[in-house]
């Protein structure tokens, strides 16, 4: 665990203290390298070049993007928000050098040093294969969540769970799960004020279509492994679901709270 020295916490409103955690997007190791990543924010890296935009996921994931963006701008407000404007970068693969030399699996990922979502298309693809019930709704949704990190990272959470992760090291595990089920909810957020891409009752039931197929347990157990609760770095299907459509239902960023709630 990269040592940081103690900042600020800006907690978002809670029910006490952490009690447990949940999260397709980081791990432990790779919370941790997006903390450190923020930490050495010194210099940008040089990203390669993008790869060509003629791949039809591709305009659907950027079309998914600009809604997301936009409807975040309008969230946070115009001042928050442009502080730290995040980007996409497509990339024929994501690699350590994308994030300060750090592994950070193959994608998508947020690293937060560099404010950029960083996408494969051709993983993607695979994706899309491997999982029949992930779509392009699914797709789509998987880089919301990675969007959700940014704006875990403008409003203070990565602090958050940092110090939590410092002052509780036996919990770790914990709170990158709960981390990453708060990505998904905001992405829920997203969702409920999403003034085209994922305006429809048709589209929002999707992604908790897609969020079923890719839940930890869904995936360990089409890999043939064994569904064990305490290798999942995402969240069962279920807890995926359920605070996706927290966020969509509540449709506010406060409601996202689940580093501190009880039950998760």
């Amino acid at each position: 665990m990269p040592v940081r020295r103690r900042e600020s916490v800006r907690r978002w409103p809670g029910r006490g203290l952490i009690a447990g955690l949940s999260a397709f997007g980081l791990s432990v190791a790779a919370l941790n390298a997006s903390l450190l990543s923020d930490a050495s924010a010194g210099a940008r890296d040089v990203p390669p070049p993008a790869v060509a935009p003629n791949s039809r996921i591709q305009a659907m994931i950027s079309d998914a993007w600009s809604d997301a963006t936009k409807t975040w701008e309008v969230i946070l407000g115009e001042q928050v928000y442009q502080s730290d404007v995040p980007q996409i970068n497509f990339v024929p693969a994501v690699r350590a050098s994308h994030c300060y030399g750090l592994y950070i699996g193959t994608g998508p990922v947020y690293c937060s040093g560099n404010t950029t979502v960083f996408v494969s298309v051709a993983s993607m693809q695979d994706l899309d294969k491997r999982f029949p019930g992930i779509g392009d709704a699914g797709l789509a949704f998987l880089v919301a969540h990675e969007l959700g990190h940014h704006v875990q990272k403008v409003t203070g959470r990565f602090r958050v769970v940092n110090a939590l992760m410092r002052s509780a090291p036996q919990l770790q595990r914990e709170l990158a799960l709960r981390f990453e089920l708060e990505a998904d909810c905001l992405a829920g957020v997203w969702a409920s004020k999403s003034p085209r891409f994922a305006a429809t009752e048709a589209a929002r039931a999707a992604m908790m279509s897609a969020l079923e197929a890719i839940g930890d347990d869904r995936i360990l157990g089409a890999n043939g492994g064994k569904v064990d609760p305490a290798a999942y770095t995402h969240g069962s299907s279920a807890q995926r679901v359920k605070w996706f459509k927290h966020g969509l239902d509540n449709g506010n960023v406060s409601a996202c709270d689940v580093l501190e709630v009880a039950a998760y």
